[in-house]
């Protein structure tokens, strides 16, 4: 879902000096709609993340720190588990806040987000994106327990 395999690449021993003759034949017969002439590279990306993650303005957690923060001003203050409930939301928000951080940075800092690679390849494991999506899954825990 973060990799996005809409690039073209042209391959690049038709790029060398001995090749000449061929690119230029290529690029003669419209080498953009012309697929044999290019490979298809992928690139990793935080849009969809940073969507899930209600920062763009959509998805499901839009605005969710709000919603949290309004739902403990309902609670009735002689409920038990109030502190429960209290820290487990202060938990969330810092999770959600966290991959919202490394979301974002994985934009600059990821060597897959700004440079291709070929369709398959494996991505980086410890890539600021994963780190995101691992804090995204802590985060659906904490919010399983404050729902549960």
């Amino acid at each position: 879902a973060t990799v996005q395999c809409n690039y073209a690449d042209v391959p690049r021993d038709l790029l060398s000096n001995a090749n000449k003759e061929l690119l230029l034949e290529k690029a003669k017969t419209s080498a953009l709609f012309d697929k044999s002439a290019s490979i298809e590279s992928c690139k990793t990306s935080s849009r969809l993340v940073r969507d899930y993650l209600g920062l763009t303005g959509k998805g499901p957690l839009v605005n969710i720190d709000r919603v949290l923060q309004k739902a403990i001003a309902l609670l009735p203050p002689d409920l038990d588990n109030i502190d429960e409930y209290v820290t487990e939301s202060e938990r969330f928000t810092s999770l959600i806040a966290k991959a919202s951080s490394l979301s974002y940075m994985s934009g600059t800092t990821d060597f897959d987000s700004f440079n291709n690679f070929a369709k398959g390849e494996a991505t980086d494991s410890n890539s600021s994106l994963a780190q995101s999506k691992e804090t995204i899954y802590e985060a659906r825990q904490s919010l399983t327990a404050i729902l549960g």
